[in-house]
């Protein structure tokens, strides 16, 4: 755990920063000690904590926690520095922990601080950790039945079926070398060339569906990476979760749709569907094995296979966000300088 060492105003709030060390080559962990730096120049004290994966960071945002506050300097945050995965990650533990949750976007798609209304400039994100207010946010859980495992939190977007697998296709490009916006758009095109529609049954707050389809988004934030509107009506902070299907389409049904999807339009596309509820429930129909293994995703993180169980908690966890952002609406902030400059 590392300390800031900026000077800066008199500091009245102490907060801990989760760094990923490994994502991006290392340029999570850069941007990582950058804000510990830069927090600290705008009047908090700051202390990094680098957990060595996914699985090691609960005990080590415990162990700093306990640490500082034997010092007298209890944090009040959990400051987390990376894209959605690191975010979801961070959300859980802020959740569990009871501290605030701040979000400094460092990742390729940054969907859950479109979904925010945060800026994607760092210099400006940490400003909103330092100057903003927080306020209750729904944080979803998805559990398996059978499993035997806690319920995994998401934070913006979770899912089945196509864009899970996306998620599968990109990660395993990634140890090839291949990331970012290129990468996602090859993975994208294979997946969709590879992937087949499911017969699902769909559950929604205890009323059964039964259809076909390529995807289910659940959406407690309505964007995707690069400001993709895939879920339009959901809201972080209306106690409810929002559901896009997509049935199954022909290249002339897609021709249409795509262009709807970016400009956010597609719930008007007959081939698309959109629910609201508490619970989601989806499971695979039809005979045993007709479907396969059908992927599911959280955050764009891959969490499991069907059948899995959706549901939210409402104001789960506080997130600080920026003074004017309505908690039921996004405003985008303006850019500031990059981050480091003063």
């Amino acid at each position: 755990m590392a300390g800031s060492c900026s000077s800066g105003p008199t500091r009245t709030r102490t907060v801990l920063v989760l760094g990923n060390p490994t994502a991006g080559g290392g340029a999570a962990l850069r941007v990582a000690r950058q804000v510990v730096h830069t927090l600290g120049g705008l009047g908090l004290e700051a202390f990094l904590v680098l957990p060595g994966g996914p699985a090691e960071a609960a005990a080590a945002v415990g162990s700093a926690a306990e640490e500082l506050t034997r010092r007298g300097q209890p944090p009040s945050a959990l400051v987390a520095v990376g894209g959605d995965g690191t975010v979801r990650l961070a959300a859980g533990l802020a959740a569990d922990a009871g501290l605030e949750l701040g979000i400094i976007p460092a990742g390729t798609g940054n969907g859950t601080a479109y979904s925010l209304g945060l800026p994607l400039d760092a210099w400006e994100a940490c400003r909103v950790v330092a100057r903003g207010r927080a306020v209750p946010c729904d944080l979803g859980l998805i559990e398996f039945p059978g499993g035997g495992e806690a319920a995994r939190p998401f934070l913006n977007v979770a899912g089945a079926g196509l864009d899970a697998v996306i998620a599968r296709t990109y990660a395993e490009q990634g140890r090839l070398g291949l990331r970012g916006v290129t990468g996602y758009l090859v993975a994208a095109l294979r997946s969709l060339a590879s992937f087949r529609p499911v017969l699902l049954e769909v559950v929604l707050d205890g009323q059964v569906l039964e259809l076909e389809a390529l995807l289910v988004a659940v959406g407690n934030g309505a964007f995707y990476g690069k400001g993709v509107r895939i879920v339009p009506p959901a809201s972080p902070a209306d106690g409810c979760l929002d559901v896009c299907l997509v049935l199954p389409v022909n290249l002339a049904d897609l021709s249409v749709l795509v262009p709807l999807l970016l400009a956010g339009r597609h719930p008007r596309h007959p081939k698309v569907r959109v629910f609201r509820g508490r619970e989601v429930v989806l499971r695979a129909a039809g005979p045993p094995r007709a479907a396969g293994a059908v992927p599911v995703h959280a955050d764009g993180d891959l969490v499991g296979e069907l059948p899995v169980r959706f549901t939210v908690r409402s104001g789960g966890v506080r997130v600080i966000l920026p003074e004017g952002v309505c908690r039921t609406g996004v405003v985008r902030a303006s850019a500031g300088p990059p981050l480091g400059r003063t």
